[in-house]
C-alpha cells in the first residue's frame, strides 16, 4: 500500500476541518493519482483522500476512517447527498456540492431527470466508473 505523508502543518490542517493538503505540505505521495491513505510524519493514520500528484492542491480528504472507499462507499455517499435535497420543489438543482458534501473536486447537478456530473481532479477521474454506476 503506498502512502502519502503529511507535515505537522497538514496533519493540524485536517484536525481543524480543512478537506484540502497543499503541495508544500506533503512530505511524500505516489506519484499516480487515485485514493491514498494519508499519515503524519510519525506514522499516525490521519484519514484517506484524493490524491493528484501534479497539483497545488495534493491532498483532498475523503474519509477519516479506514472504511474501504468502494462502489457501496460512493452509493451511501451520493444517498446521503439525495437525501438531504429530498424536499426541493424545483426541477433543477446541484445535488453534490463538493467538498460541502464532503466529496471534493465533485459536482452533480441535476437538471429535470438528467445529472450532470463534473470530475475535477485528476484523483477523482479514477473513480469515475464508481461514481457513476
Amino acid at each position: 500500500m503506498t502512502w502519502a505523508t503529511v507535515s505537522a502543518r497538514g496533519a493540524k490542517r485536517w484536525a481543524s476541518g480543512h478537506p484540502w493538503i497543499y503541495r508544500s505540505d506533503v512530505e511524500a505521495s505516489p506519484s499516480t493519482p487515485g485514493i491514498v491513505p494519508v499519515r503524519d510524519t510519525r506514522g499516525k493514520f490521519l484519514g484517506q483522500a484524493l490524491c493528484s500528484p501534479k497539483s497545488e492542491i495534493r491532498l483532498r480528504l475523503l474519509e477519516r476512517t479506514e472504511t474501504p472507499i468502494d462502489g457501496t462507499w460512493w452509493r451511501s455517499q451520493l444517498e446521503r447527498c439525495r437525501d438531504r435535497r429530498s424536499g426541493i420543489d424545483a426541477n433543477a438543482w446541484r445535488a453534490v456540492h463538493a467538498e460541502g458534501d464532503g466529496l471534493p473536486a465533485l459536482i452533480v447537478d441535476r437538471y429535470d431527470r438528467w445529472l450532470v456530473v463534473q470530475v475535477l481532479s485528476a484523483a477523482l477521474e479514477t473513480e469515475r466508473a464508481a461514481i457513476v454506476a
